[in-house]
């Protein structure tokens, strides 16, 4: 009883440690995002936002949930924000859309 109860105390503790070491986005590389939220912006328009490590991708009228593969091309911070934001090209997963993502302003 005790071992099982060790094996779900270190299960929960991985599950709250892991998404804190979850690595950065890197240029050039390719990565697939399930959109986490849903944003508006009087600029922008409407925009699903997922994050890969501390790196925001925001693609144009996407919805919560949605899967996409991206390709990075740059990341710089956000003038308005200060977040590390991405530009990138995405595919949808299981969808047919595609273009380019919000990138920085």
């Amino acid at each position: 009883m005790s071992k099982r109860f060790a094996v779900t105390a270190w299960m929960a503790v991985l599950t709250t440690v892991l998404p804190a070491l979850a690595q950065d986005a890197e240029v050039g590389k390719e990565y697939q995002i399930t959109i986490e939220s849903e944003q508006d912006n009087q600029y922008t328009g409407p925009y699903g936002e997922a994050k890969i490590g501390s790196i925001f991708v925001l693609v144009p009228n996407a919805k919560k949930a949605e899967k996409y593969k991206v390709r990075i091309s740059d990341i710089k911070p956000n003038q308005y924000t200060n977040n590390k934001q991405a530009s990138c090209t995405f595919e949808q997963i299981g969808g047919d859309r595609k273009g380019n993502c919000l990138g920085a302003p």
